[in-house]
């Protein structure tokens, strides 16, 4: 399945499908077995006939073929907000027992030395905070830590002042960068 499209893409393809088709108008029963109908230009059309033999779960899951697959999508919508709310609670919990003084929320250490390894980022301690062009990983790494006075990154998880220092910063590099 190499061609397969992404997640997203196919149940996008799906809500959009279900989103435009035409719902049953009307179920008749014969000696033959259950004929579907729906709504016609000028009058209803039998879509789907099934013998009298059809197994009765697979005649319920033809006959629901809209809402069944409607209600699936409309459940993982649901679950996918709960998701996103959960997440931003816990966020907003990490940043609270931070503020308190306890662990904090990221890796920070991680995170700096992964924007002292940016050309960006770089590029806004050039322009912001006087770093010396041209600019490398390391000298990048050194200047941070003389602007927000620490001795080592790993500070930015032990203490809670260099942590908020470091948001501070990234938050105006994140302005600085929206102004490119």
């Amino acid at each position: 399945m190499a061609n397969r499209l992404p997640a997203r893409d196919r149940l996008d393809r799906y809500r959009a499908l279900i989103s435009r088709a035409v719902p049953l108008a009307d179920i008749l029963a014969d000696t033959a077995g259950m004929h579907l109908e729906v709504r016609g230009p000028d009058e209803p059309e039998i879509i789907c006939s099934l013998p009298a033999t059809c197994p009765a779960d697979n005649s319920e899951l033809i006959r629901r073929h809209i809402e069944i697959p409607a209600d699936l999508i409309g459940m993982l919508d649901a679950a996918a907000r709960r998701d996103a709310e959960r997440r931003q609670e816990i966020e907003r919990l990490k940043q609270a027992l931070e503020a308190k003084g306890g662990k904090p929320a990221k890796d920070y250490a991680a995170e700096c030395a992964m924007k002292c390894a940016e050309p960006a980022f770089m590029r806004f301690l050039i322009e912001q905070h006087d770093l010396p062009h041209p600019a490398t990983e390391k000298t990048a790494a050194t200047r941070v830590r003389s602007i927000l006075s620490i001795g080592s990154r790993s500070q930015l998880n032990t203490d809670p002042d260099a942590a908020h220092r470091w948001r501070q910063m990234v938050n105006q590099f994140e302005i600085w960068r929206k102004t490119r």
